[in-house]
């Protein structure tokens, strides 16, 4: 499938549902396959794409469309990501948000048992935050950092 056929694909899908949750998941692809077709790529790398996007299957009928097409969208990221180092905005925030999110409250509790029972609860509130709001920080400066070198897909 080529890159402005999927485009068309995902375009007339849109015109067709009214559903919120569904209009996210094909705004996904149409914002990624558009990125990709103003971007610079060589006569190979747009062929692997192709050949990968033909690979999905991404015009078959199944009962939960929208499910199905989700994790096409999540696989054709990971393929994007992996292959040619292109991510999605926002990546790397999300990342840092989930590690921060992880081992914060852990982090937290450890220096809140120093201080009795209402210590633990105060330092997993306090470590939770800390860790998602330092996770974001450096999330935020990754995807920066990628943005200059002119990767992401926007």
């Amino acid at each position: 499938m080529k890159l402005s056929e999927a485009q068309a694909f995902f375009s007339n899908l849109i015109e067709d549902t009214n559903k919120k949750s569904e209009l996210k998941v094909y705004q996904g692809f149409t914002q990624i396959l558009s990125s990709l077709e103003k971007r610079g790529l060589t006569d190979e790398q747009v062929h692997a794409i192709e050949s990968h996007l033909d690979g999905l299957d991404l015009t078959a009928n199944t009962d939960n469309r929208k499910k199905y097409l989700k994790g096409k969208l999540n696989e054709f990221s990971t393929y994007l990501r992996n292959e040619f180092s292109l991510i999605t905005e926002g990546y790397y925030t999300s990342i840092g948000l989930a590690y921060g999110l992880v081992f914060g409250p852990g982090i937290g509790l450890t220096f809140g048992t120093a201080f009795g029972a209402i210590g633990i609860s105060i330092g997993l509130s306090i470590g939770a935050g800390l860790g998602m709001t330092l996770g974001m920080m450096y999330g935020a400066m990754k995807d920066a950092e990628v943005k200059r070198q002119g990767r992401v897909l926007a």
